[in-house]
């Protein structure tokens, strides 16, 4: 028999907004049945276990696991979860519901919406990744004028501060990896399936090109060595196995997982990664627009995550000032309101410049949220005029609160 447990009434959580000229974000809350076909609803599904780190914040999509979902505190989740075991630890705020079989919750976590007991295992089954047959020739792109049409290749390098344009389709590979500071851009749909190794390291962009949407890049991942290949050592392989435990080390080497993807800190990253064999974890304070569905998925400190396009971020009270004209605003954050003709290079630029981090995003008109190192208000307006005099910017304004 399933049961009902009815939460304490609280007061609704409130996602700050991205404004200018009342132009604001709202929270979003899904209502959906306990076991699933698909995986449509999830910004996050793991066929074991979803963890999320400090301060991690999750602006639109569901999260599902078969196993348990592991929440840390400070998290805020507009969205439902459901899972076999759910934790959720101090000052986490669930703004939807929660099914599951066993709660672990804190006194200082709140769950919003409705418990329900029990949940129906399977939550979902992932797919298989689909047949495909990688080729024999390498690239390593420097520079930012790259581009590569589809087809079978082997391995493929992005080097620091490097640029590479995809034009679309199926691309097959042994390896894709990004170096630091490097971009990948998808102009059209396009689909990469990936036999042994995917790493991003810090501060990488995958993006979208004009008129193509965050998932129209579609990642399938085995992570497995092709039979018969040569094991050269990666680079990267002492990291590797410090994400698997002695179990997970043996069962990769037997061919029963994959080798798990990272992605570096300070990351945009735009996708729909398909990793069933395979463990994902995404360094902090990075910005997921897509979704993940994987066998294990761990998301840094402060990470954002968003199943639609647009998104905010929850500002921090802490950084809120008063100006001299009794105006409250966060001292690190900046709105910007872009041409509708802006590149997503143009805006890297004020990433580039300013050591910034793209913390929401309205497509229609395209407003942006940044967050930058500032703390005080003239920190804050000198960093404001800078971005004010690139010309497909319109406006850039102190994200204001209100008066004293």
């Amino acid at each position: 028999m399933r049961e009902k447990i009815k939460s304490v009434a609280k007061p609704q959580y409130i996602v700050s907004a991205i404004a200018i000229g009342g132009i604001a974000f709202a929270a979003t809350n899904f209502s959906n049945p306990l076991l699933f076909q698909n995986t449509e609803n999830f910004v996050l599904f793991a066929q074991e276990e979803i963890k999320l780190e400090q301060g991690v914040q999750v602006s639109s999509g569901d999260l599902g696991a078969n196993e348990e979902i592991d929440i840390q505190k400070d998290a805020i989740i507009n969205g439902n979860l459901f899972a076999d075991k759910i934790t959720l630890d101090k000052n986490t705020v669930i703004n939807g519901n929660v099914s599951f079989n066993k709660l672990k919750l804190h006194k200082e976590a709140q769950i919003l919406g409705t418990q329900t007991k029990p949940v129906q295992l399977p939550i979902a089954v992932l797919p298989d990744i689909p047949d495909f047959q990688i080729g024999t020739q390498d690239f390593k792109f420097t520079g930012e004028n790259n581009t590569l049409s589809a087809g079978s290749y082997s391995n493929i390098t992005l080097e620091k501060q490097s640029r590479l344009t995809l034009t679309g389709g199926i691309y097959n590979l042994n390896k894709l990896e990004l170096r630091e500071n490097s971009t990948l851009i998808f102009n059209a749909a396009t689909t990469l399936n990936i036999q042994f190794k995917l790493r991003g390291k810090d501060r990488i962009s995958i993006l979208p090109g004009l008129n193509v949407k965050p998932d129209d890049l579609k990642i399938n991942y085995l992570g497995i060595r092709p039979k018969h290949e040569k094991e050269d050592k990666e680079d990267d392989d002492e990291e590797i196995e410090s994400e698997m435990d002695d179990k997970e080390k043996k069962e990769h080497k037997d061919r029963k997982i994959g080798r798990p993807i990272v992605f570096g800190q300070n990351s945009f990253l735009n996708f729909k990664l398909l990793a069933p064999k395979a463990s994902v974890h995404i360094e902090k304070e990075t910005t997921l627009r897509g979704r993940i569905l994987a066998r294990k998925i761990k998301i840094g400190k402060d990470g954002i995550l968003s199943k639609e396009e647009a998104f905010v971020k929850e500002s921090d009270p802490a950084k809120i000032v008063t100006d001299p004209g009794g105006n409250r605003l966060f001292a690190n954050e900046i709105i910007v309101l872009f041409s509708d003709s802006v590149t997503d290079a143009e805006i890297e630029q004020i990433l580039g410049i300013l050591g910034a981090r793209i913390t929401g995003i309205m497509e229609q008109p395209k407003i942006y949220k940044f967050e930058v190192n500032t703390a005080t208000i003239t920190a804050l307006l000198s960093a404001i005029e800078e971005i004010k005099s690139k010309p497909f910017v319109i406006e850039a304004v102190p994200n204001f609160i209100g008066n004293r």
